[in-house]
Formats: structure tokens, sequence, C-alpha cells
């Protein structure tokens, strides 16, 4: 079969008998291997570059790689068979381990900062074995735990501290500054007992030490101090303090009970506040006889009375005219007595340096004789 080669596609064609052709008959190892005389027209390949040689009757002509334009792409093939499984590629290096050693109950530690640079230490914080007593407060005592004697917490989380005083020692202590400056919402109670979701926001920006801030709609006491069971001085939720158990005195819904008598002493006179509010009366140690202070209930005056008799008097001790506060200050309707006013003319200003004593009162400017 003759070829002839087709420069438009690269590729050698099919000729007819009749026309002049190209005679491919196969490849040679390299040029130097292509024989030393062939027939015109004939082909050789040159493996080692791929360069095709024809014999043009006496010599050979390289005709290149005889390389056509590239061909548009083909479709895709059929996805071949999975390939059997390679083999098992060398095991890897051993990594860093453990550090061997230690013993029971040691845990592993960091010796530096270096990596992998462990050690076995004994184990120090974290758990251990509770101190003291089932139930008992734990504390650091020495680096161990130890049990608050005295204390305990059951599972419900109630606490009972049933811890003695000693001298200068109290059980319990709260020595930290109080806070003050902030808002009234802020400036929390050194101590507070106060119900979880209930707020407060009323709180001195001064300062408070104990503060008690009930829920709304809780109608008890606030404070209730007591002596072997017996109430001895209670705050009521009302805003009433209760003094003993017996009412005494009360005004409107705010007022202070007194559960006995309670007694005024001065300069050794006694007296006392009586209940359901008779009034207030005092006892002169020397002559024996009361004195009585009380409201009369038809007038709204007060009325003195020696207890016998239905008399009394008011004594003011007077006082130098340099020695009277403001007038502005007292207030108008404040009434006294000086020993060394000038002169005794009614609703006079009071002129201090003379021999007169006198009544006066304050019209809330002014000092006046009267």
């Amino acid at each position: 079969m003759s070829y002839k080669f087709n420069p438009f596609t690269g590729n050698f064609d099919e000729a007819g008998p009749s026309v002049s052709a190209l005679n491919v008959l196969g490849t040679v190892a390299n040029e130097a291997a292509l024989p030393g005389g062939a027939t015109t027209g004939d082909v050789y390949q040159a493996e080692d570059t791929g360069v095709f040689y024809v014999w043009d009757g006496s010599a050979w002509d390289n005709l290149g790689t005889l390389v056509g334009p590239q061909g548009p792409t083909g479709a895709t093939g059929a996805t071949g068979p999975a390939g059997a499984d390679g083999a098992n590629g060398a095991d890897g290096a051993d990594g860093v381990g453990v550090v061997a050693g230690g013993t029971t109950n040691q845990v592993l530690a960091k010796a530096s900062n270096a990596d992998y640079d462990t050690q076995w230490v004994d184990q120090t914080g974290g758990g251990g074995t509770p101190g003291g007593s089932d139930g008992q407060i734990q504390f650091n005592d020495s680096g161990s735990f130890g049990g608050i004697t005295g204390s305990s917490v059951d599972a419900t989380g109630s606490i009972t501290l049933s811890l003695a005083g000693a001298s200068s020692t109290p059980p319990v202590s709260f020595t930290g500054s109080w806070f003050t400056g902030g808002t009234a919402t802020t400036t929390k109670p050194q101590l507070l007992i106060e119900p979880t979701g209930t707020t407060s926001t009323a709180w001195s920006t001064d300062g408070t030490g104990l503060g008690v801030n009930a829920a709304s709609g809780f109608s008890g006491n606030l404070l209730d101090l007591q002596l072997n069971g017996s109430s001895k001085f209670s705050v009521t939720s009302a805003g009433q303090v209760i003094i003993g158990s017996t009412l005494a005195y009360a005004q409107n819904t705010s007022f202070v009970q007194f559960g006995g008598v309670l007694s005024i002493k001065y300069n050794g006179a006694s007296g006392s506040i009586f209940r359901g509010g008779v009034g207030i009366s005092f006892s002169n140690p020397f002559s024996g006889t009361d004195f009585f202070i009380k409201p009369e209930a038809t007038t709204g005056l007060v009325s003195f009375t020696d207890g016998s008799t239905g008399t009394g008097y008011v004594k003011q001790a007077p006082v130098l005219v340099s020695q009277l506060p403001a007038a502005a200050t007292v207030g108008a309707g404040t009434r006294g007595f000086v020993s060394d006013a000038t002169s005794t003319t009614f609703a006079a200003a009071p002129v201090g340096g003379g021999a007169n004593t006198v009544p006066v009162y304050s019209d809330g400017t002014n000092w006046l004789i009267g």
C-alpha cells in the first residue's frame, strides 16, 4: 500500500497506483539507524525524536514530526472499574508516650514549659476526703479539709450555726467597710434580709447596717426581739413599734406600744408614761407629791396638776436677753423669761442690761415682751 502526506490534516492518506506517494516502512531507533539506501519515497520515523525521514533518491530528507493541528476534545469515556486496593504503607514512628514511673494516686504534671516534658507528682488541691463530721461546713485547714465545729448544712441547703462566743471574739463578724454614696437602689445594707424576687429601692445613700425588706402583702413582724419566748421589742409590717406586749399608746396606724410603765428619772425625780394616753406623771422624792401633765379630752388643752388640788404651774428659768435663741429659729408662739430687760412695756422688743424680769414671746421674727 502506498501513502501520501496530506499537509492540511497532517495525516498520511492512501494513494492510488498512478500517484507518486510516500511509502511508510516503519521506525528506526534514531537518525543514525536509517538504512544506507532505499527506494525513492520510502519513509521511516526515528523513535527517539518522532521525526519522519523520506528517501529522495540520494539522501534522507527530514520531514519533521508531521503533527497536524489539535483536534476537538473527544467525548468522555465510561468510568473504568475500581482498581485493587494498594498495599498497606509502612508503620509510622512511635509518638511521645506517658513518662514511665509514678506511684498510686500520683498525677501527671508539666515539668517545664517545653513540649512533652512531664513528670509524676503527688496530687494537691481539688477533691479530697471531707473533714469533721457529717454535714459540717468545710474550710481549708492547712491544706486539708476541715469541718467547722457547731455548723451544719442539710440536703435542702438549710444552714445551722451553733458557735459559742469568746472574749473579744464574736462567732460571726461582718468586718468589711459599709457601702455609701450610691443611689437609693444600689446602696444596699451591709446585711440584707430580702426574699428572692423582692426589689428594694429606698435605702439611705449614707449606708445601712441591717436591712429587712419583706415582700408585698407580708403582714407579720419585720423585727421581733424576745427573752425566753416573750417579745420585748418588735416592729410590725405596718411600721408599728411595740415595746413589751400590751398596748399602751396608739395614734392613727403608726404607734408605739409599752407593755408596762416607762420610767423617767431626772436629778432623783422619776416619772412615768401612763397607759391609755392618760398623761405623764412625775414623783418628787423630796415632798412625796405627784405632778401630772395631761391633755384635756374636751378642750385639747394641757393641764398641770399636783394630783390632789387640781392646780399646778409651769416654772421657766429666766435667762439673759443675750441668751435668747433667734426668734425665727424657735418659731412664733415660743415663750420664755428674761431677767435683765430695761423695760416692761408690752410688745416692746426686750433690751438687755436692765434689772426687770419679764416674760417674752416670739412672733416668728422678733422677741417681744408680754
